[in-house]
């Protein structure tokens, strides 16, 4: 099978050749800076600039070189940022600040710092009229295409599966919580629901004109589209499954259903950290294809439970190894054998694309990095 064939083989749940891996196809599949840079040294490549995907969690593109390494089957395209837009930065003190296009400010230690942090909501305490009168990023920015068609036909061209590695903006909780603080936003949503409402459906306006673009200028070429929502936390969902289903999932159903119904050959690879096992059943209903990054960690993300209750109708695209103990901390050999757990579970009977469970961090030293993936080509032989 090409790269395509055998990623498609597995979203459509039948069993590839060799197992599919991806490293750095999303923005929630790949490596932050620090730790890539370290990679590449480890390995002997020439040191680069890497190519940032997220400003904000400091991710980025893995180069040709470390991708046809490991033997990689996905490739991303990323859409540009809108016309005129820049990272804003400043110095305030300890911290370098970044305002990004939706007003939300973040901010990162510069001594020793990692990573943005949101420090500013900028609709907190505000009330409908001013939510109403806020200044949301245009989705339908005709500079987010640069380039992306190109992208498209040079991956499909490759014989690698062409995957949206991220959508506009985060989700509608995610969203939610960033415009008006995680107190502000949660204590609304039980006490001001019309409140919180309002926002998501503003939310999703930026997105829907987003996909509308989008699909319709490469929709032909794309088999893969990301949209990410982070709806869990270690011990189980943000929210009871009853207040899911009333404020969140409606807006959610609506995006997805646009989509496929732009493109009905595309495949939603959703993203959700933390133990989001209670909602899985919502999220097939309303169309998510591909589950990422299948927590092990979390409440209720048992891999064998998982893989036999929605193994027919959900691919795991994620969960192959535990990013939080084992790759951080473990021994080159303990990686190994989490890898291969993992992978006797997961892989039988298609449904299933490798990848850790979210990006690789800065505690991760490059020899686990390669020892989990001689682990996977173990397997794969």
């Amino acid at each position: 099978m090409t790269p395509r064939e055998r990623v498609l083989a597995a979203l459509d749940h039948r069993e590839p050749d060799v197992l599919p891996v991806d490293f750095g196809g999303t923005a929630t599949t790949t490596i932050t800076r620090r730790p890539y840079l370290a990679l590449r040294a480890h390995l002997g490549l020439p040191p680069v600039e890497p190519r940032i995907l997220s400003f904000t969690a400091q991710s980025v593109r893995p180069d040709a070189d470390v991708l046809e390494r490991f033997r990689v089957d996905t490739r991303g395209a990323k859409p540009s940022a809108a016309s005129g837009f820049a990272p804003s930065l400043a110095d305030e003190g300890e911290y370098e600040t970044y305002v990004d296009e939706w007003g939300i400010g973040s901010r990162r230690p510069k001594d020793g710092g990692l990573y943005y942090d949101v420090c500013h909501n900028p609709l907190q305490g505000q009330d409908e009229e001013a939510i109403r009168a806020f200044p949301f990023p245009r989705g339908d920015d005709p500079g987010r295409l640069r380039g992306l068609r190109a992208e498209c036909l040079a991956i499909r061209a490759a014989g690698y599966p062409a995957v949206l590695s991220q959508s506009v903006g985060t989700g509608i909780l995610h969203g939610g919580t960033s415009l008006l603080g995680y107190e502000d936003y949660f204590c609304r949503l039980l006490l001001e629901p019309r409140t919180v409402d309002l926002l998501s459906e503003r939310c999703l306006e930026v997105k829907l004109a987003f996909w509308e673009m989008v699909l319709g200028e490469v929709g032909d070429l794309l088999d893969v589209v990301c949209e990410a929502d982070d709806l869990g936390t270690q011990r189980g969902p943000f929210l009871a499954p009853d207040v899911y289903r009333k404020r969140i999932k409606p807006f959610q159903a609506r995006l997805f259903a646009f989509i496929k119904q732009r493109a009905p050959h595309v495949k939603v690879f959703y993203h959700s950290c933390g133990g989001v096992a209670p909602l899985i059943p919502d999220l097939i209903e309303i169309g998510i294809d591909a589950l990422n990054p299948v927590q092990l960690s979390a409440e209720g993300m048992d891999p064998i439970r998982l893989k036999r209750e929605y193994g027919k109708d959900l691919c795991f695209w994620g969960g192959g190894v535990d990013t939080q103990a084992i790759l951080p901390r473990g021994s080159p050999a303990e990686v190994k054998d989490e890898v291969r757990r993992r992978l006797a579970v997961w892989a039988k009977g298609g449904g299933y694309v490798f990848a850790t469970v979210h990006n690789v961090q800065a505690d991760v030293p490059p020899e686990n990095v390669v020892a989990m993936f001689e682990a996977v080509d173990e397997f794969r032989r």
